[in-house]
This record gives structure tokens, sequence and C-alpha cells, in this order.
């Protein structure tokens, strides 16, 4: 089964500043001293809270979905807000990472990258 790891658009924003991290085609690519790693992202958004405060009928606060997925569940989609049934969710756009069982984390990958670059 692979990893998936969510990177909100901020973040990919913020690191896109930096020359060793770039996102083009739907691809992450971070460069350490040890090489490049690349990974695959797909359009996704962290569900952060029901937009009126009331009840979470479908249990999707604090989780992460991608498009695809919440278009499949009936949801939908305009911006940062989402309407599923008669419920409207706030949520968080993004993207979901995916790597492949033999390849380096992606924690361990951004820990490196985050360890070079803040000392």
């Amino acid at each position: 089964m692979a990893e998936k790891l969510f990177f909100s658009q901020e973040i990919i924003n913020s690191w896109t500043d930096d020359q060793r991290v770039k996102f083009e085609n739907d691809t992450l690519s971070i460069t350490t001293g040890k090489g490049k790693q690349e990974y695959k992202l797909a359009q996704a958004y962290r569900v952060v809270k029901v937009s009126a405060g009331s009840p979470d009928p479908h249990n999707l606060v604090n989780t992460i979905h991608t498009g695809e997925e919440l278009k499949a569940m009936g949801a939908d989609i305009y911006m940062n807000s989402g309407i599923l049934g008669e419920t409207a969710y706030d949520l968080e756009p993004g993207y979901v990472a995916t790597k492949a069982e033999d390849e380096k984390s992606i924690e361990e990958l951004l820990m490196e990258y985050l360890a070079k670059t803040l000392i």
C-alpha cells in the first residue's frame, strides 16, 4: 500500500521559493545532498470544519480526500468550501503525495531537507 501525505497549497507555495524544491506538472521534486526524490501529487482537500458549526453527519472533519473522492461521495466543491447533502464544510486546498514503498519516506526526506535549510 502506498504512503500518503497532505501538503497544503500554502506549504507548496513557501517551499517553491527554495530552488531545491520544485512543483511542476503535478510533480513535487525535492533535491538533497543524496539526490532527488519526486512525488506525484493529486489535488486534495483537508476538511477543516462544518461551516455553520453544526454536527458533522458525514464524519469528514479532520480527514483528507482527493477532489475525485469528494465528488464520488456527491460533494460539490467551490474554492475553499464543499457541500455534501445539506452540510457545508470549510476546506483547506492542497495536494496528496504518494510514493512507492521502496522509496525513502516522505517524512524522512522532508526532515533531511528541513535540517539542511534551517541549520
